[in-house]
């Protein structure tokens, strides 16, 4: 028997291949988002990896994450169509978390702003 570990992609191969495919993203601004986007897919799989959380993101969620965001013009609303209405009720607020850790904004699904 052969066992193997396949880990996710390194920082910069991931940022190279999601820019190739969203080629409108592809300028300063754009690889600033794109990096936060890496950024978020990295929580959700550490927390996966602890147990926080039962669904990860995929390089493949982080390329339509960025495809959505250019037909929305709008990251928060596209990450919740893309990758958070899909998580378990109970955690989207960890995961809204990640968001609001790596952009600095709250989604809808943010526990603090459920408590306003």
């Amino acid at each position: 028997n052969i066992i193997t570990t396949l880990n996710y992609l390194k920082f910069d191969k991931e940022l190279e291949i999601i820019l190739a495919k969203s080629k409108n993203l592809n300028n300063k601004d754009g690889k600033e988002v794109v990096s936060n986007m890496i950024k978020v897919a990295d929580l959700t799989r550490k927390g996966f990896m602890l147990g926080d959380i039962s669904t990860v993101m995929s390089p493949r969620t982080v390329m339509h994450w960025a495809e959505n965001t250019s037909i929305f013009k709008d990251k928060g609303y596209a990450f919740r169509v893309t990758f958070l209405n899909k998580c378990d009720d109970v955690e989207k607020n960890t995961i809204a978390e990640y968001y609001q850790r790596c952009f600095g904004e709250d989604l809808p699904e943010s526990l603090i702003i459920n408590q306003k």
